[in-house]
């Protein structure tokens, strides 16, 4: 399938947050929130993996968490929400993603961010940006329920009989394995978008239907097809 055919049926979009929106966490910024993440975690006593101690990427810690000590989850998911509205602060638009928006919004394509980031710092980013008006909604992350997060479809339980559109009429947009991977559960087309052509790659070996490379292509292609 085309990116062609894919927007020809497509009535709303979900759009991941961290990498076709913003820039969380630039340059490698996030090893300080993945510490503050982990304190919690190392007040408790609790013995951490390799892979946790050494991630700069705090929603490991807060999986790991989930599972290995959920008597300290809500506290690892205060340390997140903090990190992350502080990130979005200063985190800078992704190219593109504003022409993409407005193409959707020409087109009378919806748009809904679906993002494991927290929906108090997307809220904020869009407010900062003056964003909030291109799109019909935020679903972030569930307080304390990192086992909910994308893939997991469980994130948007409600959402599509509410916006009174079958999963086949949606284009999941997205940065990530589990954002194909939640596309693939939902039963919705997917476009990676990929800043490298690494990135591409990983995203096809992940599945994506097609791949984007930059978000102003991407609404470009929207408004070609109208």
């Amino acid at each position: 399938m085309t990116v062609a055919e894919m927007l020809r049926g497509t009535e709303v979009v979900l759009l991941d947050f961290d990498g076709p929106v913003a820039d969380l966490f630039p340059r490698g910024s996030g090893s300080r929130i993945g510490d503050r993440a982990r304190e919690p975690l190392l007040r408790a006593g609790v013995e951490l993996p390799e892979v946790v101690r050494a991630t700069v990427q705090h929603l490991v810690v807060l999986e790991f968490a989930g599972v290995r000590a959920p008597q300290v989850v809500e506290d690892v998911e205060r340390a997140s929400v903090a990190g992350e509205v502080e990130a979005a602060g200063t985190a800078p638009v992704t190219p593109g993603v504003v022409e993409f928006l407005d193409a959707c919004a020409e087109t009378g394509r919806r748009v809904v961010v679906v993002s494991n980031n927290c929906g108090v710092a997307v809220q904020s980013f869009l407010e900062r940006e003056g964003l909030v008006g291109r799109v019909e909604g935020v679903v972030g992350r569930p307080f304390g329920r990192p086992e909910l997060m994308k893939p997991n479809p469980a994130l948007i339980d409600g959402l599509l009989p509410e916006l009174g559109v079958a999963a086949g009429r949606c284009l999941m947009v997205g940065d990530s394995a589990s954002d194909i991977e939640f596309s693939r559960r939902v039963g919705m087309p997917s476009v990676g978008y990929a800043k490298s052509p690494e990135r591409g790659a990983e995203l096809a070996a992940a599945g994506a239907d097609a791949i984007a490379h930059g978000m102003q292509r991407l609404g470009a292609a929207i408004r070609a097809v109208g």
